[in-house]
Formats: C-alpha cells, sequence, structure tokens
C-alpha cells in the first residue's frame, strides 16, 4: 500500500440529504433584503434566509416580465397614436368596397354611383345645414 494514504478510511456519515423539506419562504411577492457584510439575502416579509441563486433568478424572471409587458404598452401606444378617428368612417366604405365589387348608393336618390364620381367637397357646417334642410323637406312632403 501507499504509505502517504491513510491507514484508515473515514465514511461521511454524518452528512445526510433530505430531500423532503421544503422551502422556507413561501411569500406570494418577495422583497429581497441584501446583507452585504454578511453577504446574505433575506426576505423582508418573513426574514428568511434566501438562496442568492433564487433570488436573482426570480428579480430577473420579473424583469423579463416587466420588459414583454412595457413593449406591449409601446405597441398599445402605437396603434392609439396610428388611430384616427376621422378617418374611421373612410376605412368602413373601404371595407365595403371590396376592389368595386360593390358600390355605394346615394343615401337621398338610392342610385349606386362609382366613388370616383367624387369630385367636390363641402364643409361639414354647410352640409349639416343643407342635410337638415333636406330632412325637414322630406318629412313636410
Amino acid at each position: 500500500m501507499d504509505k502517504n494514504l491513510p491507514d484508515k478510511i473515514i465514511g461521511l456519515d454524518q452528512v445526510r440529504i433530505n430531500r423532503g423539506l421544503e422551502k422556507i419562504c413561501k411569500c406570494e411577492k418577495r422583497k429581497f433584503m441584501i446583507d452585504t457584510k454578511n453577504r446574505r439575502v433575506t426576505c423582508r416579509s418573513c426574514g428568511a434566509v434566501l438562496d442568492p441563486y433564487d433570488a436573482l433568478y426570480e428579480l430577473a424572471y420579473a424583469d423579463e416580465e416587466r420588459n414583454r409587458q412595457i413593449e406591449q404598452f409601446f405597441e398599445q401606444k402605437k396603434q392609439i397614436a396610428n388611430y384616427k378617428p376621422w378617418l374611421v368612417v373612410i376605412k368602413k366604405l373601404e371595407k365595403q368596397y371590396r376592389g368595386r365589387k360593390m358600390i355605394p348608393n346615394c343615401p337621398r336618390c338610392s342610385e349606386p354611383f362609382y366613388l370616383e364620381e367624387l369630385v367636390q367637397w363641402t364643409g361639414k357646417p354647410y352640409a349639416d345645414a343643407r342635410i337638415k334642410k333636406w330632412r325637414e323637406q322630406a318629412e313636410t312632403d
């Protein structure tokens, strides 16, 4: 036998693994307190000492979730910025037009017409007054 090896082999019977234990801290939304002198991470709610890896993982996961929400908010902001309420009627007409398969009818005489036939526009106050007058005449007739 080698002279450098001890004669007796020492077993590690003093060390046992208990895999049935649960985590000490079961708080829903943990808030961490970092002890820089002792290099420990504890839960501010229950005071349990936490594994630094678990705390770091939880913070990284929360950061990813926050970034995903921020991206979603920016996307909504873009949609709101691109929303033009004055074009809602035009967009609705565009959907109904279907590439000249359907054409609109005049609301007054009910005759169909092509959108290309629209060549003049009228100011809204003047048009509102004309429409009101037209409706009053239609009611009296």
